[in-house]
């Protein structure tokens, strides 16, 4: 784990020059450490092993990757943790989704397919994985085994 840190710590430290840089590398370090150990006491799953699927995931610059909209706080009732993805699937039940941006059903957990015309001839199609995410509606779901987790359009049966 702590190769990795330091590895990323030299990629921080390279993408500005000086003083900037250096304190790049200082804030990225403390970002990580502070985030692997919330995850790893909420999780009760190694901090190497969290780390080691963040960067099998990350396929953009750690100063980018490494910040709160991909690593949000283990929380709070807009975070949802489970085992397994069966576990996920059986507490979600019917795949019905809030869509944040016309509030109406989509059936998928991503883009919003609800049909819902927001202006003439506009038809919403929200995606919670672009730039505006879910709005601040959404849930951020995190599946053990798989170490992975992500945000999804709040699912209807859980409000």
């Amino acid at each position: 784990m702590e190769q990795i840190i330091e590895k990323l710590k030299g990629k921080a430290r390279n993408s500005w020059s000086g003083e900037i840089g250096e304190q790049r590398a200082i804030e990225l370090e403390k970002y990580l450490r502070g985030k692997l150990e919330e995850y790893s006491n909420a999780l009760e799953i190694s901090q190497e092993e969290i780390l080691k699927s963040w960067e099998e995931d990350r396929t953009y610059s750690a100063i980018n990757y490494y910040q709160e909209a991909n690593q949000p706080p283990i929380k709070g009732d807009k975070v949802k943790v489970f085992e397994t993805v069966e576990e996920m699937l059986q507490v979600v039940g019917e795949r019905k989704f809030r869509c944040p941006s016309c509030n109406h059903i989509s059936t998928n957990p991503y883009e919003c397919n609800s049909g819902e015309e927001m202006s003439e001839g506009k038809i919403c199609d929200w995606k919670v994985y672009g730039l505006f995410g879910d709005l601040g509606k959404g849930t951020f779901i995190y599946v053990k085994d798989k170490l992975k987790g992500e945000t999804i359009f709040t699912p209807i049966s859980w409000e």
